[in-house]
């Protein structure tokens, strides 16, 4: 008989990303093999040698035939029987062609040395395989020692197809309960945790020294500083729980809160970007009240959105195929889109106005947020690509044992850090500096000869004194941040009666 496990079907499995992102995963007759990183205790140190377990929780009849192995060992699973077919598993056929022992009844047929067509060469077993057969539920008392790093998987098969089983497989490494594929994610964002308190106490310096020159896009940016800080060390601090608990109640409520918190970070990052492309804080000191109020409004609705669609996936079973989930999922890709359409929009009406204008200073801001843009795209794709570049140079079974250690790299950490260089480049190109709120409110002296007559003001020092005119404020003061809540509409000043000659 030949059973539903093969390492084809494995392959594809794990081709499809169908391998364990936690410690413990269960293994069923509908998921019949799972496989998992696994690093040896001289590679990763920690206090456990690691290992893997197998506890069968439920078996309705029959018996269950087990194997677990080192994926670049597949080859030796299996042997050709007289009529051309593999056996994996030792029956009567298989006992009869000597193919294996009666000690190893229903068991998986392991083969020391195969030949690989591959290298054309005969292959040795690179580790153990270890194979056993289960007629009643527990936990298997003989575990697995992983002896050196690799990517092991765990194979199932019964002869009925009827029979419903369900075991836990345990992953376990030295270092604690994270798997392996994660571990790398503690050290490294703990580490951007640390870049982030050191860019904001450099940022938070600027906003100290020039505190009565502030704008309130400066203010958001500090604001996003301290969050984006607080949510990164969440981030570490959710992996650091989750290595030493385990998967518990307390591990999942955690990772709640820190997709809560990310829903938030992209929706504040979309926020941030959409004002400065209109130009607030630079072109203007403060947006129009109907507009902020749009923004903001619709900033609260992506949020909400993501929130619900995120309650929403942790609710629904993996093999559920409702629809519900798309109620959510589509109205949130649509504010996505949304979003996306308004920067582009608003940064080409700001690029334009300041052309017209012939504001050269501030035209060079708005130049390298285009930059800092084209830089991060190019920088993401250029990671794909040299990523997609070296899975080419391997072969398949290579990528299967290697990928795994760098996978969450490109696909987790990569975007974060690129995200921490972006950010970081915008908010030090708007920092507070002496003359950020007067470039704010004021005009640029043209730079072609033609329309210098057009201007009254002549530098920087008459437009502080024009200030201090209009709000009757000392000479030699500095601007307050009274009218620069950034919520109220610009109003017009009355204009004071001209004092009577004497």
């Amino acid at each position: 008989m030949t059973p539903r496990f093969s390492w084809v079907s494995l392959l594809c499995a794990t081709l499809w990303l169908n391998f364990a992102v936690a410690n413990t995963v269960s293994i069923t007759d509908k998921q019949t093999q799972i496989c998992s990183g696994m690093y040896s205790k001289k590679d990763w140190s920690g206090p456990v040698d690691p290992y893997i377990s197998f506890d069968l929780k439920k078996l309705t009849e029959d018996g269950l035939s087990v194997v677990i192995f080192d994926f670049q060992d597949y080859i030796h699973l299996g042997a050709k029987s007289k009529a051309g077919s593999t056996k994996y598993i030792c029956d009567d056929e298989a006992i009869e062609e000597s193919l294996c022992t009666e000690e190893d009844r229903n068991k998986f047929i392991v083969v020391p040395e195969v030949y690989d067509p591959e290298s054309e060469t005969k292959k040795s077993l690179a580790t153990t395989v270890q194979t056993f057969y289960l007629e009643e539920t527990g936990l298997v008392k003989e575990k697995y020692q992983v002896k050196r790093t690799g990517y092991y998987c765990v194979g199932t098969f019964t002869r009925s197809g009827s029979v419903s089983y369900k075991a836990d497989v345990n992953f376990r490494n030295s270092f604690g309960n994270l798997a392996a594929a994660e571990i790398n994610k503690l050290p490294l964002y703990g580490l951007l945790a640390i870049f982030y308190v050191v860019a904001m106490a450099l940022y938070l310096f600027a906003f100290w020294k020039h505190k009565h020159e502030l704008l309130p896009l400066q203010k958001y940016l500090l604001a996003a500083f301290i969050f984006l800080t607080i949510d990164t060390i969440f981030i570490w601090g959710y992996y650091d729980l989750k290595n030493n608990k385990g998967n518990t109640a307390g591990t999942t409520v955690y990772m709640v809160i820190v997709s809560i918190l990310n829903s938030a970070k992209i929706t504040m990052s979309l926020f941030l970007l959409l004002v400065v492309c209109k130009g607030y804080g630079v072109v203007y000191p403060k947006l129009n009240k109907t507009t902020m109020r749009r923004v903001q409004f619709f900033s609260v609705l992506t949020f909400a959105l993501s929130v619900a669609a995120l309650i929403q996936n942790y609710m629904t079973p993996t093999d559920s195929t409702s629809l519900i989930p798309l109620f959510f999922f589509i109205p949130l890709g649509i504010c996505f889109m949304v979003f996306y359409f308004l920067i582009l929009q608003s940064l080409e009406q700001t690029v334009k106005y300041l052309k017209q204008q012939k504001q050269i200073v501030k035209l060079g801001m708005y130049k390298k947020l285009i930059i800092i843009f084209y830089v991060a795209l190019f920088v993401i794709f250029g990671g794909i690509i040299l990523s997609s570049f070296v899975l080419i140079g391997m072969s398949s079974i290579e990528m299967i044992e290697q990928h795994w250690r760098t996978r969450f790299f490109f696909v987790d950490f990569w975007p974060s850090l690129v995200y921490y260089a972006v950010f970081v480049a915008l908010s030090f190109t708007w920092r507070p500096t002496s003359t950020s709120y007067m470039l704010a409110v004021s005009q640029q002296l043209p730079t072609d000869p033609e329309n210098v007559a057009d201007f009254d003001l002549d530098d920087l020092q008459s437009l502080e004194q024009e200030w201090n005119q209009e709000y009757e404020q000392p000479a030699g003061s500095q601007p307050n941040d009274a009218d620069l809540d950034f919520s109220d509409d610009e109003t017009d000043k009355k204009k004071k009666p001209a004092q009577p000659s004497a």
